[in-house]
């Protein structure tokens, strides 16, 4: 697997030899196909000597006084664990023999130019170099991809290491969460800001993890982590700096086996039923008969219920089914389907109380008609077979498809004097951009409001200052209603025909008026004239 920074679609698994090689090249090219085997993508090393890391003094300064290391002197700690340079190159090429990246730590600008020298496809920062931006920038002007830890550093400092990659005009970088103890303790590691980094930097975030197990890494991995780093040794008894906090071969393995489960899990943003959940959908809830039902009946709350199997109209359709007929006579324990009602309906659709009474008056003229306030779906429609479709202040956007079968037989009843003011808001914009004011009934076309006119009626309104948005609104519904009761004869024998809406008028989005009225703290019981003033200024 060769490191793409851009296209992570799985975790990447770094193996870091660092000094549990002890010293022996045999031990590391060893490591390096057992990391392999135990399913890491890549082995990692450092570039350094003591002397590029630090100098040979032996003052309080460089003394390490407590931790995994108290008691040692730093260039002393460092000759034990360097990886000399000069296997560097022939344990590059054991890696690319066996099919696993090989990634190193520069320490220095000697460091990298040597890995430049031996091929180095891309680099690692560490936490303790994360705040030497000289380092950086030097490493960044290579133009290859970057991966650094973050152990410690302030979000400023995460901030200046990445405006030196990007001064370079290297864009291919990676951050690792980090807790730079060793071990760490899961308790101070802090993985919720992996979250924080992704939302914050906007680039790939990882876990370098420090902790002994693998419980940190399936966390980190189950919050976007997309790169893994851990510390990779042969055997824990075999003495060397690194040893004590590093992952034996099959610790590695449940480590990685765990995490490829983990991702499996984590799957892909999905809603609906699975494949796995297919044959369970039968077991949820529908509609039933619990009566025998006869032909011409309504369902009732006596002759229908929701319960188990799923064989039938879903749950929340209950009331919208209650004044369709049955078209035949079902027996005790039949699944109801849209199927099972008689055709030819006129359907009202709606979704406020203040439309209620004028589906009353419909009901009271026509032999069959029902309200219904959910979605409504083709395969429902062609079930149906509604005679006409009323909206009336109904949420649902109704698709394109349903428009184009009902074929002009969708009657939308709007709250403005089209083709002014469609879309959002139009008892409001019809008074801020003081157009034309009125109400329309028009047949629904795939355009928002954009259909055929059938009949409109221009509303007038005097003192402003004696209006609110609600009593204009209120003075609209009650127009629409009388709009229709005069016409509807008329729409439905089809006597009045639609005609073209003029060209122009004006179209607004819920975000045109959110950014309109946010600075006014506007309610839609202001009067009138007093939030337009707020509003112009």
């Amino acid at each position: 697997m060769k490191f793409d920074i851009n296209n992570l679609d799985k975790t990447y698994i770094i193996a870091e030899m660092s000094a549990n090689h002890a010293g022996s090249m045999e031990r590391a090219k060893e490591i390096i196909h057992k990391a392999k085997e135990a399913g890491a993508d890549c082995v990692k090393i450092q570039t350094y000597t003591p002397d590029t890391l630090t100098i040979d003094c032996h003052n309080e300064y460089f003394n390490i006084k407590n931790g995994t290391w108290e008691g040692e002197n730093l260039y002393s700690l460092y000759g034990k664990a360097y990886t000399p340079w000069e296997w560097q190159k022939e344990l590059k090429e054991e890696a690319d023999k066996v099919g696993i990246d090989f990634l190193s730590t520069p320490f220095d600008k000697t460091a990298v130019d040597f890995l430049e020298d031996i091929g180095m496809e891309f680099y690692k920062i560490a936490s303790f170099e994360l705040i030497d931006i000289p380092l950086i920038t030097y490493v960044a002007s290579k133009q290859k991809p970057m991966i650094m830890s973050t152990g410690m550093a302030s979000e400023e400092e995460i901030k200046d290491a990445l405006e030196a990659v990007y001064s370079t005009g290297n864009r291919q970088v990676a951050l690792l969460k980090c807790s730079s103890v060793y071990p760490a303790d899961p308790k101070g590691m802090h993985l919720s800001t992996i979250k924080d980094m992704q939302k914050k930097f906007n680039v790939p975030i990882g876990l370098s993890d420090h902790s002994m197990g693998h419980f940190s890494a399936g966390i980190a991995v189950s919050m976007g982590a997309k790169i893994i780093e851990k510390h990779f040794c042969l055997g824990r008894e075999i003495e060397n700096p690194d040893a004590s906090f590093s992952m034996t071969p099959d610790e590695f393995v449940a480590m990685t086996t765990e995490i490829r489960k983990i991702e499996e899990a984590m799957g892909q943003p999905f809603y609906g039923v699975s494949k796995d959940e297919e044959s369970s959908v039968v077991f949820r809830r529908s509609i039933f008969t619990v009566d025998k039902v006869k032909a011409g009946d309504n369902p009732t709350d006596e002759n229908v219920r929701i319960i188990r199997p799923g064989y039938g109209i879903k749950p929340k359709y209950i009331d919208d089914i209650k004044e369709l007929k049955f078209e035949k006579d079902l027996e005790y324990g039949q699944p109801v389907r849209f199927e099972s009602f008689q055709k030819g309906a006129i359907l009202f659709l709606t979704n406020n109380e203040n439309t209620y009474d004028l589906y009353e008056w419909l009901k009271g003229r026509e032999e069959y008609t029902a309200l219904m306030k959910q979605r409504v779906t083709l395969d429902q429609i062609k079930a149906l077979e509604p005679s006409f479709i009323i909206s009336f202040n109904y949420k649902y956007i109704i698709d394109k498809e349903i428009i184009e079968y009902m074929n002009g037989r969708i009657i939308n009843l709007h709250i403005s004097y089209l083709p002014y003011n469609r879309g959002s808001a139009p008892n409001f914009f019809s008074f801020y951009e003081d157009s034309p004011k009125g109400v329309t009934i028009h047949q629904m076309a795939a355009g928002l409001d954009t259909g055929d006119i059938l009949c409109q009626r221009e509303v007038e309104f005097g003192d402003l200052s004696k209006e609110t948005f609600v009593t204009a609104y209120d003075k609209l519904i009650a127009s629409i209603k009388d709009l229709f009761k005069e016409n509807w004869d008329g729409i439905k024998s089809g006597s009045i025909k639609g005609v073209k809406q003029p060209q122009g008028g004006s179209y607004h989005t819920l975000k045109d008026f959110k950014s309109l009225t946010e600075g006014i703290d506007f309610n839609w019981n202001m009067n009138i004239k007093d939030a337009l003033e707020k509003i112009k200024g």
